[in-house]
């Protein structure tokens, strides 16, 4: 049952592929990895990261086995949600770090299917669930035998699995509504069924009370589940709203040591948290979700993977952002990490070292990060330069690096429109949709300088953004050939705060200074041959966004945008 094993690793350092986020508004919050083109925003928070080969394909579920070693499920197809008929057995591999190579590797005979996640019992025997010939099976490393049993209902694809204190096994059936449990002392399985019939239950986990908590995945029931150690079904909202068609899918699943519930939340850029103490079934009390914005506009966003340090941070990991990373409750920060290989998914965990291990499906390795367990950097001083940009460089599509060596972000990092030419960053015809390019850390009290021209005002402006976490929510002033307009845009809503006229002629550069501190927003503009007015030309107070990043923002229906100078500095 020994295969061959191959061995390829490859580390970096991460010292420039940190993003720190900081929590926005009501918890909305910026976040995205360096490919974006987001810059670091501070010394890095990892100390390396490296990746290993797998000894198989479409590396899935990981477990720590009580010498730290990690065992991967190795299905060998990606179950989405199933594979063919025709995909042999897959495989179970374990890793030792201490030697950095893989010390066994279990093929399942014929008869067996392809394991997906996987957990380690307390004596060393290694669990999985096959999916797709619906059975769950057991490892026996000191025997080296393996042994497999069907679960009773037909076509219920046990997902992920647990094991409670008394030595059960817990699994979801993702193909229909029910989790089950298997006693190896009796061979009897059980099984429990939600109300929903559609709620394809996906992450399992077992708190310190033996209370076994689920997510309902679908997005037509988004709901997390508790069955309690006396056996009653609680189910806890996520959103009051209806959620069907919101790409809400709660996934995977984990206790920290506080003793709330965490979870993933699929396709909607998030993670939730349950206080069991506060928390009432059928409502969401007790229940706080924290989103992340994606910078990277381009790419998608799939939050699966997801565990607890013994700091109480919260990893998790982004797969169509090939991005992973950090939620600290502490601070109220997520921070964010380029994935080495493709695809970070389900296998996320952390061992009792703190180091977080992951899959990375697509390139069929297992990934290993180490923090380096810095504290956060300090806030910069007042009139701190956070970043800048002159635009001399050479002609390019996107913006590319800024002259003082950040990278551009937003739009402005992946959408064609943006290019350098003549020393000059352009943005061509945006349709009837509005494109952002940030740069720099996120902060609080922020101000940003920037001098450009607009080819045509008609229909079109443009203009400096701060406290800028995606493009549905922003602080902006900009010009549009007759106003100089102080705007907000909150969860998709866009509001007008101020209003003053100003006559702008296209071709003609201008600069625009907007300051905000605290709830107070301020912003001048002027000719950028003269220079800039004594006092403020226009105010508002908005105490909606707190923090994000500072950049430009631009409507180019009719004309070309010219920007020449960009600056941005702590207020």
């Amino acid at each position: 049952m020994r295969d061959a094993v191959t061995r390829d690793t490859k580390t970096t350092s991460v010292l420039s592929a940190r993003l720190s986020v900081v929590i926005i508004g009501v918890l909305l919050a910026a976040g995205s990895l360096i490919a974006a083109g987001l810059p670091s925003a501070g010394a890095s928070g990892l100390t390396s990261i490296t990746d290993y080969k797998v000894p198989g394909t479409d590396p899935w579920g990981t477990a720590f086995d009580s010498s730290g070693r990690v065992w991967v499920a190795m299905p060998g197809c990606d179950l989405n949600p199933s594979c063919p008929s025709s995909t042999p057995p897959g495989k179970l591999g374990l890793f030792d770090p201490s030697t950095s190579s893989w010390v066994t590797v279990v093929s399942l005979p014929a008869g067996y299917g392809q394991p997906l996640f996987v957990t380690v019992d307390s004596s060393g025997k290694v669990w999985f669930t096959m999916p797709v010939t619906n059975s769950i099976g057991v490892y026996d490393p000191a025997s080296q035998t393996v042994t497999q049993w069907a679960v009773p209902t037909p076509a219920a694809g046990p997902w992920d699995l647990a094991i409670d204190s008394t030595g059960k096994i817990w699994f979801t059936e993702h193909y229909t509504n029910k989790i089950g449990s298997f006693d190896p002392a009796s061979q009897t399985f059980q099984e429990i069924a939600t109300p929903a019939t559609n709620s394809n239950p996906y992450g399992i986990t077992i708190d310190a009370s033996n209370n076994i908590w689920f997510t309902e995945n679908t997005d037509a029931v988004a709901l997390i589940g508790e069955y309690t150690n006396a056996g009653t079904l609680n189910e806890y909202k996520i959103r009051n709203t209806a959620t069907a068609g919101s790409g809400l899918t709660p996934h995977l699943i984990t206790v920290a040591p506080s003793g709330n519930i965490w979870w993933s939340e699929g396709f909607v850029s998030a993670i939730g948290a349950l206080n069991p103490a506060t928390a009432q079934p059928g409502t969401t009390q007790g229940v706080t979700e924290y989103p992340y914005a994606r910078p990277h506009a381009c790419s998608s966003s799939h939050t699966s993977g997801i565990s607890a340090d013994t700091q109480g941070n919260i990893w998790l990991d982004d797969s169509l952002q090939n991005a992973f990373g950090s939620y600290s409750a502490a601070s109220g920060t997520f921070s964010f990490y380029n994935s080495l290989g493709s695809h970070p998914h389900d296998g996320l965990n952390v061992d009792s070292q703190n180091r977080v291990w992951f899959d990375e499906e697509f390139a069929n390795k297992l990934a290993e990060a180490i923090p380096s367990g810095s504290p956060p950097p300090p806030p910069p001083a007042p009139g701190t330069v956070l970043a800048t940009d002159t635009f001399q460089r050479a002609n390019q599509s996107l913006w590319g690096n800024a002259s003082d060596g950040q990278a551009w972000g937003g739009e402005a990092s992946c959408k064609p429109t943006f290019s350098i030419s003549g020393n000059a960053g352009l943005v061509a015809n945006t349709g009837s949709t509005s494109y952002s390019a940030v740069l720099g850390p996120a902060g609080s009290d922020e101000e940003v300088y920037a001098t450009g021209s607009l080819s045509s005002f008609a229909s079109s402006n443009f203009g400096d953004v701060l406290r800028w976490a995606n493009g549905n929510n922003w602080y902006k002033a900009y010009i549009d050939g007759k106003n100089l307009v102080l705007q907000k845009k909150v969860a998709g809503t866009t509001t007008t705060l101020a209003s003053v006229p100003f006559a702008a002629s296209a071709g003609t550069a201008y600069s625009i200074h907007f300051r905000v501190v605290g709830s107070t927003l301020t912003a001048n503009v002027w000719p950028a041959s003269g220079s800039e007015p004594a006092g403020w030309m226009i105010t508002a107070s908005d105490s909606s966004l707190t923090t994000g990043y500072c950049g430009m923002r631009f409507l180019t229906q009719t004309g070309t945008a010219t920007i020449t100078a960009f600056q941005a500095i702590t207020a």
